[in-house]
């Protein structure tokens, strides 16, 4: 107990481990007197347990039971914080300190927490507590940078060392300033050093962001990032989900085939796969297939990646469900084409990856795929990739077709100084395609079958510099970028790495090193402040490597990145419109809920609600959220950060009081003609978070759509509000957002 450090000790054991389930078992025999028990160490929450057991026995017959066990202290502390801060954000915080006991109690609390301003002179407050009662002991805050912050609430009673109790909260700290992200990279074989300069922009937050210098070894190591980028996606639509998994499974496969372990990946892999498994199993459709979304329609495209993934994770050595993969496989047959039906370029392409996928399945379409091949100049280049996949698998002995579809791919390269990429004459908006994934799949096709082109080193070049801060800037980028640098690096075998490196930075050395064999997956990130640097004249960053002790030269590639991130300042994040609009306002609940009494009744004499920026602990706020898409969108995603002093009404729980309508959608800019907006039915799913909420929409046609819902004001303070965005999900270019806010809420 205590943790060390800061007192900590006084307080005994603190409580940080706060599950909602304390223990769960599928499947524990009796003995033969129908008995079974289990150990349990119950979590650090003092509540209620329910215990609850379901029985079956061998002959059908059916029991269960509950018991409740109460967790509890005669000393105990309850705090009183939200569920995450925003940088500058003036709260109240407090501790409830409940005496259990059967006498009166003199306690001292205390508060300790990092990255927060306290604003009372002592952290350290005494209080009488009658026995049975409960005193509240408040904190003002004021929260400033940083990713998270612990707070530590602690009581002791004086004279009773027996009774005491210490709980630590961890929050997340959002930034309400919007952060800029530029980036660079370069590699060389040999010895010597490279010179990079970095300049800051004229206008700046000097107390945010920071200059990182990651060093990899290898391609093996410079694809991390991405693994943990894709790993930690906020969402898990059907794509999100495959993509969490699907190139960990490749580089896993990658990796063993080249000799070199990672314990970490090898350790994390089979929970990764198991649970995204699960999760496409349970949304697997009737039909065989899967949509963006459980609710959404199945779609072929999307039904073809997942089996992709299927595959992949079987050839792993994973274990698979084929009754799953047998259904997805037949929705496929049943979606493809006629050659005569194939007429738009998104049609071909989406032919070729079933195709693919289809002869990855062993269930290829000979006839089909080449008749693909005769329409091939309605394929985009990315298309023509996966169909000469699917004809090297179906016909391994006879290239002239593959051949073909190469010679095209290659006459369509674009060269530059940061190497060779592919561009697209018209967007593929149906298969989430960008130039970079196009790049990636074209990479990933001349690894398997043409490595020794000397288009693809190029094309590695270009994708490595086209990372922003270690990843690309979509799920379905980042993918298929580390699957392609994965074949890449198996077609060549890039195994080799022996030299010493150093990182200087304005004449101070930030790090340094040395790369083995052993090392070859070892990423080293390097950081300084922007505070440290300097901000009239050019920064001077030296990435320089030399020779191992006792060699002439050092062997191996060395990559390097460097990205700065920096912040606007606040008075500069403002509303935006880079193809979406987006607005926001806050009303009273009340205000609107008799106003619509009112108008459905004919009473009252028009009162307006006005949108508000301050309300009362305890009052509930209608949020209104108007999206205006000027042309039609694609997989868009619309997040609106909440106030961190309020709760999300969740109209869903059964525990939730009716105190108002249910979050609405309705399309305002044309109406039903039997009243009431329509087109709400666009957006296919909704999510309510502590932090947000977001909206997803499939496709969402030209149109103003208006989304109301609830929250609840819970905790004093003054709070800074996160601009509301809407962009689409695969092409992030396209996107808006609302003002920032502060929005203050009273006792």
């Amino acid at each position: 107990g205590g943790g060390g450090g800061g007192g900590l000790e006084e307080a005994g054991t603190i409580r940080r481990r706060f599950p909602d389930t304390a223990y769960w078992n599928p499947a524990l025999r009796t003995d033969e007197n129908g008995r079974a028990t289990v150990q349990v160490e119950l979590p650090d929450n003092l509540t209620t347990w329910r215990m609850g057991a379901r029985g079956v026995t061998a002959d059908t017959l059916v029991g269960q039971a509950d018991v409740d066990i109460v967790s509890t202290k005669d000393l105990l502390v309850r705090p009183v914080a939200p569920r995450f801060f925003v940088v500058g954000d003036q709260a109240e915080l407090a501790a409830i300190v409940h005496n259990n006991s059967d006498q009166a109690l003199d306690i001292t609390v205390r508060f300790e927490a990092n990255r927060l301003t306290i604003g009372t002179p002592s952290v350290e407050t005494p209080v009488s507590v009658p026995a049975g009662e409960y005193v509240e002991v408040t904190w003002p805050v004021t929260v400033g940078d940083g990713d998270e912050t612990a707070l530590l609430f602690s009581a002791q009673a004086v004279g009773r060392p027996e009774l005491s109790d210490a709980v630590e909260i961890t929050l997340p700290i959002y930034r309400y300033s919007t952060p800029e992200v530029v980036a660079t990279v370069g590699q060389f074989d040999t010895d010597g050093q490279q010179v990079e300069a970095v300049v800051l922009p004229p206008s700046y937050d000097p107390t945010q962001g920071e200059l990182r210098v990651q060093i990899d070894p290898s391609l093996a190591a410079g694809m991390t990032k991405g693994l943990e980028y894709l790993e930690h996606y906020p969402y898990e639509c059907t794509e999100q989900t495959v993509s969490r998994f699907l190139p960990n499974v490749v580089t896993y496969r990658a990796l063993r085939q080249l000799g070199i372990k990672d314990s970490a990946l090898e350790t994390n892999l089979p929970e990764l796969v198991r649970s995204g498994l699960q999760r496409l199993y349970a949304q697997q459709h009737y039909d065989g297939g899967w949509g963006w979304w459980v609710l959404s329609d199945s779609d072929s495209y999307l039904t073809a990646y997942v089996l992709l993934g299927m595959i992949e994770a079987d050839r792993a050595g994973f274990a698979v469900d084929e009754g799953i993969m047998e259904r997805a496989g037949d929705f496929l047959v049943d979606a493809l084409m006629a050659s005569r039906d194939v007429e738009r370029h998104w049609q071909a392409n989406r032919q070729a990856f079933i195709l693919y996928v289809l002869a990855e399945a062993e269930r290829g379409d000979l006839g089909r795929t080449i008749n693909l091949f005769e329409q091939r100049e309605r394929l985009d280049t990315f298309g023509k990739a996966y169909l000469a996949l699917a004809l090297n698998l179906l016909q391994p002995d006879e290239p002239v077709r593959v051949d073909a579809l190469l010679s095209d791919i290659t006459n369509a390269a674009i060269l530059s100084a940061s190497g060779a990429h592919w561009e697209e004459e018209r967007p593929d908006y149906y298969a989430m395609n960008t130039d970079t994934r196009s790049t990636a799949i074209v990479l990933a096709t001349l690894a398997r079958l043409d490595p020794e082109n000397r288009l693809a080193a190029n094309a590695v070049r270009w994708l490595m510099v086209a990372r922003k801060d270690g990843y690309w800037e979509t799920t379905q980028e980042t993918a298929w970028s580390i699957i392609a640098l994965t074949d890449w690096m198996v077609a060549t075998g890039e195994l080799e790495g022996a030299y010493n490196w150093q990182v200087v930075v304005n004449d101070r050395q930030l790090g340094s090193g040395n790369v083995s064999s052993g090392s070859l997956r070892e990423t080293t990130e390097l950081q300084i402040a922007v505070a440290e640097l300097l901000a009239d004249e050019a920064n001077r960053v030296i990435i320089e490597r030399w020779p191992p002790t006792g060699a002439e030269t050092g062997k191996g590639r060395l990559y390097y990145s460097l990205y700065l991130r920096y912040f606007k300042p606040v008075a500069e994040v403002s509303a935006l419109n880079r193809g979406i609009i987006v607005g926001r306002q806050y009303y009273l609940a009340e205000c609107i809920n008799r106003l619509e009494a009112e108008e459905n009744t004919g009473e009252g004499e028009n009162e307006e609600c006005l949108p508000i920026t301050q309300a009362r602990v305890g009052d509930v706020i209608q949020v209104k959220l108007t999206i205006i898409a000027p042309h039609s969108l694609h997989y868009v995603v619309v997040e609106d950060p909440l106030p961190a002093g309020t709760e999300g009404v969740d109209q869903s729980l059964k525990t939730t009081s009716v105190i108002g309508e249910a979050p609405r959608l309705l399309r305002t800019d044309r109406r039903h003609p039997w009243r009431g907006g329509y087109g709400w039915w666009w957006f296919s799913h909704t999510e309510l978070r502590d932090e947000k909420v977001a909206l997803f929409a499939t496709y969402l046609p030209k149109g103003t759509y208006e989304y109301t819902y609830l929250i609840r004001a819970s905790l004093a303070g003054q709070y800074n509000i996160i601009p509301a965005t809407a962009y689409e999900m695969y092409f992030p270019e396209v996107f808006g957002r609302s003002d920032g806010a502060l929005f203050t809420i009273s006792e």
